[in-house]
């Protein structure tokens, strides 16, 4: 890790954002992943959750997502993969996950999906991203099936069952919502 994480984490509904919360959030999908504008719209209102980092300076430094998303797309994904389980048992994905070069390396993305997964503790999510990706593991994702190509890169299927998470520790992660994020004691949940 190569500095401490500060800034401001909001987690809010899609339909709860300004249309400059949605802008900026869109902004960063097409940064980090050359997504196809024209559909990107719909796509983002019909998300579950946005997570927003904002450094000090107030700059959108990354963001996450909890998607719903179109049920070809999702079972194409469980089929290139191989997966060994019905893709109708996982309505969610976790995705959109992209933190701006100059905030990387202090585990900002993995603070935005524990959080975002939290905001769920009952539902089966998914989520695509390379291999190595350790953080996954430790959010309480597993490995499934093969690595399968996409543009010019390898992707893997991971999955995260319905957690067992406790009333407090559920409560101690919902307290930190919208505040500082430094020092957030990870083991929590």
């Amino acid at each position: 890790m190569t500095g401490a994480m500060k800034g401001t984490v909001n987690l809010k509904k899609p339909l709860a954002c300004s249309q400059g919360e949605r802008l900026e959030f869109a902004r960063l999908v097409v940064q980090g992943f050359q997504a196809a504008t024209e559909s990107l719209d719909g796509r983002i209102l019909d998300a579950k959750w946005f997570a927003f980092y904002h450094s000090a300076g107030e700059m959108l430094g990354a963001i996450a997502a909890i998607k719903a998303p179109k049920e070809p797309h999702r079972d194409d994904i469980f089929k290139k993969a191989g997966a060994p389980v019905s893709p109708s048992d996982y309505a969610l994905e976790l995705g959109w996950v992209y933190v701006v070069p100059t905030h990387r390396g202090m585990r900002i993305a993995e603070n935005l999906c524990r959080r975002l997964l939290v905001r769920l503790p009952a539902s089966r999510v998914f989520a695509t991203t390379r291999r190595n990706n350790i953080s996954m593991i430790r959010i309480g994702f597993e490995r499934v099936g093969q690595p399968y190509p996409r543009r010019d890169e390898e992707l893997v299927l991971f999955l995260r069952p319905p957690p067992t998470i406790t009333a407090p520790c559920r409560d101690a992660c919902w307290e930190h919502d919208g505040g500082q994020i430094e020092g957030l004691a990870e083991d929590r949940c």
